[in-house]
C-alpha cells in the first residue's frame, strides 16, 4: 500500500519525520540561540475533520525565560505542496502581519539563522517554504498568547486517511510544557473501523459509528514526535488496513496489519460466550486479596451479556466446582453463585493441575459449541504445591482437557507465581497473561481484564496474503477480536505489489471470510511508514526474549537479539550494555558475552518480583504499537530493577537516540551511526570525509541531503561530532 499522507494541517511532502513544523519563536538578535531562550507554557490544538476537510485551531502561550526583553519573530515552516486556506495569527489579541516566502527565500532565511546563531536546529526545514511575521517583543516572565487557524484537505490513499499535526518543534522549548493537548474530532459519511496512532498514546471515544474523538494529552512533558492518527471508514462488519514499508531493494519489506470491528448503529455483532472463572482460595489469598478477588468476580458475573453462560471453580488443595455444568446468565443463577462465593474463605495449598482440568472440562460436550466463544479466566497467587506440581504435567493435562479449544487468560497475583508456567499456559491456549504487583489492588486488574474479553466479535482468526510470502509475523497466533479492541500484526513480506488480505474466523456463530485489497510498497524512498520496521524489530526482540525464557539461550538467538537492538536502538534491560559509552560496538564476541550474561536472568527468575518484572518487560515489547520518538534520547523498553518496576519508573537513555529510523550511539563527544557500527571504527575515523560544521562545505552537504539526512545534522549539539553515513559516504562532522 502506498503511503497515506493526510496531515490535518497541510498536505505534506510524504516524509513523516520531516513534516511541517509547528510555529516557533526565533529571536531577532543573532547572538541568541533559537532554543533555550523561551519556553512554551501550553499548547492546545483542536482538529475537526469533516469529509476529509480539516479545520485546525491552535492556541499557544510562549514565555521569555530570560531576564530582559527580546524581539522575536514567529515562523511557520511550509514544506513543498503545502496548501493553506485561512491562516490567521493573533498575538495577545492583535493580528500580526506575515509573509509567505518562496522556497528559495526560505532557504536563504533558514541558512542565515543557522549561520548567525551557530545553531543547526532548523536545518531539517531548509527545503521548505516559510510563513514569517514581523517582530514583536517578548517580555521576561510575561505570557504571550498566539492563536493560529487554518483549513486544509486531507489526502486519502486507498482506504486510509491520516490526521497529522506537527509537535516536533516543541523541542525548542527551554523547559517541559505545562500542558499539551491535541484533539482530533473526526466525522465520516459511514462507520469508522480502524483508528490507530503510531506516535502517541491516544484516548479514543466513539460517540457514534461515524464519529471518533481521539485525544492526546500530557502535562510537564516535551513531545518529541509529530502527531499522527490514521483511520479507515469501512462498510464491512470487520475492517482491516495494511501499511507497508520496504526501505531497501532486494530485501524483505515490513507490513502492519490492523483488524478492527466496525461499530454498527444497531450492534448485533457480539458473539455469546461461555466463561469459566477459576479462583484461587489458598491460604496465601487470605485477608484483602480474597475479598478483592470475590468483589471482582461479582463485577464479572454482574456484567455478563444476556446470552452468556458461566461456571465457577474455587480451589486450594481441593478443587470445588460451584456448578455441575455451564449455567445460563439469569438473575437467579448469578445470585446463587454470589451467595456461595460470599461464604468462600482462604485456606490450604495450591492445586493448579486439578483446578485447570476442572475449569476446562466445563466445555466438554457442550451444546451450541460452534456458536459460542469459550474462555477460562484463571487466577492464582502461588506456585503449585499440591497434586501434580511439575510444569510439564500441568501443561500436558491442560492441553488434553481443552478439547473445545477454549482461550485461557491467566492472572498471576503477587510475586509467588511461576511466570514461565503461566506464560506457556496462555501461549498454548491462545490467551494472554497479566500480573498483579505485590501491593497492587486486585479488583481493578480483574475488572480491566474482563472488560477486554467481555464482548467477542470474531474468534478463531486466521490471516493470509495472496501473491506474497509473509514471515516473522508477531504475534504468531492471531488472538480473538473483541468489541472496541484492535488486533495489530507486524511482519515481513518477500516482494512488493498487489495482494489480497484474507481474514477468516467465526463471526456470529458461522465461519466468515473478509477480503481486503492492498498494495505492498516497492522501494520506500520516503520515511512515511518507516515506523513499521521499528515496531516489527521490537516485537521480534520480544519474541526472542520469550524463546530464551521458555527454551533457554542459544548463540544464534543471542546474536540476533544484539543485532536488532544495536541496529534500531531498542534498548532493553538485556541490551543496556549497548548504551554504555565504554562498550566497543564492533567487538562482537564481547557483545555476545554481555548479552548472554544479561538474559540469564530470564531463565533463572521464573518467580518472585524479578520474574514478574521480566514477564512484563517481554509483554511491553510483544504488544508494542508506538514508534520511538523521532529525535532525542530513547526510552528503555522495560525496567531493570524490581524497585523501578514497582514504581513504574521509566529510564531515559541519554547515550542513544533514534534519527531517521536509525540509531546513533554516543562515544565520548561523538555520535556514531548504527549503519556503520559493525565496521572497524578506528579505520572509519581515519578514512571518513571530514566536514567542519557551518563551513561552506557543510552547507553544500546540507543542500545535497534529503530532509531526513538533514534531520540528523540538525541534532548536533555544541562540541559534539557526528560519524554518519550519507548516500554511501561516511562523513565526520566536527564542531566549528
Amino acid at each position: 500500500m502506498k503511503r497515506t499522507a493526510c496531515p490535518a494541517t497541510v498536505i505534506i511532502a510524504l516524509v513523516a519525520s520531516c513534516a511541517w513544523a509547528d510555529g516557533l519563536i526565533v529571536p531577532v538578535r543573532p547572538e541568541i540561540r533559537v532554543s533555550g531562550s523561551w519556553a512554551v507554557k501550553y499548547h492546545k490544538v483542536e482538529i475537526k475533520v469533516r469529509d476529509q476537510v480539516a479545520d485546525v485551531s491552535i492556541d499557544q502561550a510562549f514565555v521569555n525565560t530570560g531576564g530582559s526583553t527580546i524581539e522575536v519573530e514567529y515562523i511557520f515552516p511550509l514544506p513543498p505542496q503545502a496548501a493553506i486556506d485561512g491562516l490567521t495569527l493573533l498575538v495577545d489579541g492583535k493580528e500580526f502581519t506575515g509573509k509567505v516566502l518562496s522556497k528559495e527565500e526560505a532557504r536563504r532565511t533558514y541558512e542565515s539563522i543557522v549561520r548567525s546563531k551557530k545553531d543547526p536546529a532548523l536545518l531539517e526545514y531548509v527545503d521548505y517554504g516559510l510563513y514569517k511575521t514581523s517582530a514583536f517583543p517578548l517580555n521576561p516572565g510575561k505570557d504571550v498568547r498566539v492563536v493560529v487557524h487554518y483549513t486544509d484537505v486531507c489526502k486519502r490513499d486507498r482506504n486510509v486517511i491520516e490526521v497529522f499535526y506537527p509537535l516536533n518543534t516543541e523541542k525548542f522549548s527551554a523547559r517541559p510544557i505545562d500542558e499539551v493537548e491535541v484533539k482530533a474530532d473526526i466525522r465520516a459519511r459511514g462507520p469508522i473501523s480502524v483508528v490507530y496512532s503510531p506516535t502517541h498514546d491516544v484516548d479514543i471515544k466513539r460517540p457514534s459509528p461515524e464519529h471518533v474523538v481521539a485525544t492526546y494529552r500530557v502535562e510537564k512533558q516535551t513531545p518529541a514526535s509529530d502527531f499522527r492518527l490514521m483511520y479507515q471508514p469501512s462498510g464491512d462488519p470487520v475492517g482491516a488496513t495494511v501499511l507497508s514499508h520496504r526501505p531497501r531493494d532486494g530485501e524483505d519489506g515490513y507490513f502492519l496489519l490492523m483488524v478492527s470491528p466496525t461499530p454498527q448503529a444497531e450492534d448485533k455483532t457480539i458473539t455469546p460466550k461461555d466463561l469459566v472463572l477459576v479462583l484461587d482460595r489458598s491460604g496465601s489469598m487470605s485477608g484483602a486479596k480474597i475479598d478483592q478477588a470475590k468483589s471482582a468476580l461479582r463485577y464479572v458475573l454482574q456484567n455478563l451479556n444476556p446470552d452468556d453462560r458461566f461456571g465457577v471453580v474455587v480451589y486450594s488443595d481441593a478443587v470445588d466446582p460451584l456448578h455441575d455444568a455451564l449455567v445460563p446468565n439469569t438473575p437467579d443463577n448469578v445470585k446463587k453463585t454470589l451467595d456461595t462465593l460470599d461464604r468462600v474463605d482462604a485456606r490450604g495449598g495450591t492445586n493448579i493441575y486439578d483446578a485447570l482440568g476442572a475449569g476446562l472440562r466445563f466445555f466438554n460436550n457442550r451444546a451450541s459449541n460452534g456458536e459460542r466463544a469459550a474462555y477460562v479466566l484463571f487466577l492464582t497467587d502461588g506456585l503449585p504445591t499440591v497434586g501434580h506440581t511439575s510444569e510439564s504435567d500441568i501443561l500436558k493435562n491442560a492441553k488434553e482437557c481443552n478439547t473445545a479449544s477454549a482461550r485461557v487468560f491467566a492472572l498471576g497475583v503477587g510475586y509467588d507465581v511461576n511466570v514461565r508456567l503461566l506464560d506457556r499456559l496462555v501461549r498454548e491456549n491462545r490467551g494472554t497473561s497479566d500480573y498483579v504487583k505485590q501491593n497492587e489492588p486486585l479488583e481493578a486488574k480483574i475488572s480491566s481484564l474482563y472488560a477486554k474479553l467481555m464482548n467477542p466479535v470474531m474468534t478463531d482468526l486466521a490471516v493470509s496474503f495472496s501473491n506474497v510470502k509473509t514471515t516473522m509475523t508477531y504475534p504468531q497466533t492471531v488472538p480473538d477480536l473483541f468489541d472496541g479492541d484492535q488486533i495489530v500484526l507486524a511482519g515481513r513480506y518477500d516482494r512488493p505489489g498487489a495482494t489480497s488480505v484474507v481474514v477468516t474466523g467465526r463471526y456470529q456463530g458461522k465461519t466468515r471470510t473478509f477480503e481486503y485489497s492492498a498494495n505492498l510498497a516497492d522501494r520506500s524512498d520516503k520515511f512515511s511508514y518507516a515506523f513499521i520496521e521499528q515496531i516489527w524489530a521490537a516485537r521480534r526482540i520480544g519474541f526472542l526474549l520469550d524463546e530464551i525464557q521458555l527454551r533457554g539461550r542459544s548463540e544464534e538467538v543471542v546474536d540476533e537479539l544484539v543485532r536488532l537492538s544495536k541496529q534500531y536502538g531498542i534498548i532493553t534491560p538485556y541490551t543496556s550494555f549497548l548504551a554504555d559509552e565504554r562498550t566497543i560496538l564492533d567487538d562482537h564476541l564481547t557483545l555476545r558475552r554481555e548479552a548472554g550474561d544479561s538474559v540469564r536472568a530470564l531463565t533463572e527468575s521464573i518467580s518472585g518480583g524479578a520474574g514478574q518484572m521480566h514477564a512484563k518487560n517481554r509483554d511491553a515489547l510483544n504488544t508494542l504499537q508506538l514508534a520511538a520518538p523521532a529525535a532525542g534520547p530513547v526510552q528503555m523498553y522495560g525496567m531493570s530493577t524490581v524497585a523501578q518496576y514497582e514504581k513504574d519508573e521509566t529510564q531515559s537513555v541519554a547515550s542513544v537516540q533514534n534519527l531517521a529510523n536509525r540509531a546513533f550511539y554516543r562515544r565520548g563527544r561523538q555520535w556514531i551511526d548504527s549503519r556503520i557500527a559493525d565496521r572497524d571504527l578506528e579505520k572509519l575515523q581515519r578514512e571518513a570525509q571530514t566536514v567542519r560544521q557551518f563551513s561552506e562545505d557543510y552547507f553544500k552537504l546540507v543542500a545535497a541531503n534529503s530532509p531526513s539526512d538533514n534531520q540528523i545534522l540538525a541534532t548536533q549539539r555544541p562540541g559534539e561530532e557526528l560519524l554518519v553515513e550519507l548516500r554511501g559516504t561516511v562523513y565526520r562532522i566536527v564542531p566549528e
